[in-house]
């Protein structure tokens, strides 16, 4: 009987160690399901990273029991995440597109993360760009959290500008303050041009950007094309600075678009902010400023959205992974990963998506001015449609043609498409 006793008192014993040990182990950190067990999550982006990324890496450190498995898909990322929704293999995490935001919301695709953010304290909702309030008043809901953000700016070469002694650009710039420099910039020897005023079209954004400044709201809320008098103004503006003043040359009609900007042939240029890693290089002294003005301040914003996907099994692993994506932490990382502003005003005050080079640029504020005058316009519509418009609009000036036509009969064609989609 003692001897019993005394086994007894010992097996007590190692289950109460056992306890603790399995309770209270080395690790406290969770997964976020609840339990300890480590879970692999995929998460899918367009950029070709591999799962080193800075970012994820310090997700994994704070959360060493959940995996982050990376999906890249540099191609056709729409329509092949499309695909694996429909065959229920879709990634837990999925940096989705504008377009695909609404249509996956309505789907029931995607989760909706307000009871997630509710309790969170990494960050609150009014910290946001005015473009993502924008968005989320347009449904009951939040599905999606913005990543970071892209805007379209005015690019301009300051020894250019100093040579003819005309005045930098600034936020106040019209379209005739545009044109009028332009005219001033442009150099020709004989009948040779040897120096543009402003290079050509050549990103699709910048057409409906210059849409919307003129009066345009690109797209309405039923996800219909609103463009009428402010596309026309627009196609006029660019007709006259490409066959009436000559200040900008013809658009590509195919192939390689050559940067004239970057060649030093081009005086100013309209692109994208990620242009800016591209030039930092340059031996020529320039800067950013926005987009010049007609009847507003218009600048087409781009950016992706964290989702989760409805079909998913770790559901509080993916909410964990978006968290901390979306902390001050994640979105400086995401910002010098990418060299985009965080959309969270009080992160991109900090500065980390900017990418300095020995000749510029300096006007930093110019993003600030950009989100705050900035829309998810045109990207809220299908690719394929906005851009196959954009063939039309260089069509006007290559003389295939008229204005008219593409106002009356390319754009409604358009919006017959998207309703057919």
């Amino acid at each position: 009987m003692k001897k019993k006793s005394i086994l007894m008192l010992l097996l007590t014993f190692i289950f109460a160690v056992s306890f603790v040990l399995t309770g209270c182990g080395g690790n406290n950190k969770s997964s976020g399901n609840g339990n300890d067990k480590k879970v692999t999550i995929k998460f899918s982006m367009w950029d070709t990273l591999d799962e080193n990324a800075s970012f994820i890496k310090a997700f994994e450190e704070k959360y060493p029991n959940i995996n982050i498995e990376l999906v890249n898909i540099p191609e056709d990322y729409s329509q092949k995440i499309n695909s694996m929704i429909i065959g229920g293999t879709a990634p837990d995490v999925i940096l989705t597109w504008e377009v695909d935001l609404p249509r996956f919301a309505e789907s029931g695709a995607i989760e909706p993360l307000g009871s997630y953010i509710d309790k969170t304290d990494s960050f609150k909702m009014d910290d946001f760009i005015p473009a993502v309030d924008n968005l989320n008043s347009k449904s009951d809901k939040v599905y999606g959290l913005p990543w970071c953000y892209a805007t379209e700016l005015l690019y301009y070469n300051k020894d250019m500008f100093d040579a003819a002694g005309v005045e930098y650009p600034n936020e106040n710039w019209t379209w005739s303050d545009f044109e009028e420099a332009a005219k001033k910039l442009t150099i020709k020897e004989g009948d040779k041009t040897v120096q543009w005023g402003a290079d050509a079209i050549s990103f699709p954004g910048i057409w409906y950007s210059m849409a919307g400044a003129a009066g345009d709201d690109v797209y309405d809320e039923n996800g219909k094309l609103a463009l009428g008098d402010g596309l026309r103004k627009a196609l006029e503006f660019q007709n006259k600075l490409t066959n009436v003043d000559k200040v900008s040359p013809e658009p590509s009609s195919g192939g390689e678009v050559a940067d004239l900007f970057a060649a030093g042939k081009a005086a100013m240029t309209r692109q994208g902010n990620w242009y800016i890693a591209s030039y930092k290089d340059s031996e020529f002294n320039w800067d950013i400023a926005p987009l010049p003005k007609e009847e507003r301040s218009y600048a087409s914003l781009h950016t992706g959205f964290f989702t989760i996907n409805s079909k998913s099994k770790h559901k509080e692993a993916a909410w964990k992974f978006i968290e901390f994506m979306m902390s001050d932490e994640g979105q400086s990382l995401i910002s010098q990963t990418f060299s985009n502003p965080s959309a969270r005003t009080s992160v991109a005050e900090k500065g980390d998506y900017k990418v300095q080079g020995e000749h510029g640029p300096t006007n930093w504020n110019t993003f600030d001015i950009s989100a705050d005058s900035g829309y998810f316009g045109y990207v809220m519509l299908n690719p394929t449609v906005t851009n196959d418009l954009v063939t039309q609009y260089n069509s006007v000036l290559l003389g295939g043609k008229t204005i008219d036509e593409v106002i009356n009969k390319e754009v409604p064609k358009a919006q017959k498409q998207l309703e057919d989609e």
